[in-house]
């Protein structure tokens, strides 16, 4: 089975947004026993004004925690939607689904429960200061944005056996974001992209395409 984990974060820009251009996502998120930690990059250009072009590079630390009623030792974890919305033309708010997938069910005796629930809060908690010991959640709030927001809080769960069966033996660690344009084609796109029919309808909903439509389009670097 799978559990997908919501993934929050708002960039607030010094600069006015005035279109997004490109985006691209690389995942570099293990599994620690039940932790889900490591961090996202992300990267693309926007405009600020309609003829002034930049670039923008983003890591957002990452860390949650499975439950304890659930064998991981088989488990994988993988990016299952990525999406953004600008506000204020200078706020990106990025919403990432972390997908794990892999997960057996177990029965944990009802005494026990309460037990588990605080060993599994004090492990988080454990894992928290580990990491923070060693910077890895650090905000960057230096450059030409900053990161809000904190990190998700434990078990920040979204849906459950909801989502495509799809990606089972998927290698793809990097996603970039296609802005559809009125000249764009499904054709134009897959060519465009090296991306197949197959793929695209794993990570999106093909329909009618229109102007301002987000595809994800993972790729797999050497």
């Amino acid at each position: 089975m799978k559990k997908v984990y919501s993934f929050k974060k708002e960039i607030l820009f010094k600069n006015n947004i005035y279109e997004i251009l490109s985006m691209a996502i690389d995942k570099q998120i293990n599994l620690d026993d039940h932790a889900i930690k490591g961090q996202f990059k992300i990267n693309g250009e926007y405009l600020i004004k309609e003829n002034e072009q930049d670039e923008f590079n983003i890591e957002l630390p990452y860390l949650n925690y499975i439950e304890d009623n659930y064998e991981v030792s088989k488990a994988k974890a993988d990016i299952d939607d990525f999406y953004y919305e600008v506000k204020d033309n200078n706020r990106l708010i990025l919403n990432i689904d972390i997908v794990i997938d892999g997960l057996e069910e177990i029965d944990i005796p009802e005494e026990k429960i309460v037990k588990e629930e605080n060993n599994s809060e004090k492990r988080f908690l454990d894992i928290v200061e580990d990491v923070e010991a060693k910077g890895e959640l650090i905000d960057d709030d230096g450059g030409d944005f900053t990161i809000k927001e904190d990190m998700p809080a434990m078990n920040e769960v979204i849906t459950e056996d909801t989502k495509s069966e799809a990606r089972k033996d998927n290698n793809f660690i990097t996603y970039r974001i296609c802005i559809v344009r009125d000249e764009d084609t499904i054709e134009s796109i897959m060519s465009k992209y090296n991306v197949s029919m197959e793929t695209l309808k794993e990570y999106n909903i093909i329909n009618e395409l229109k102007n301002g439509d987000k595809l994800i389009i993972p790729y797999e670097r050497d």
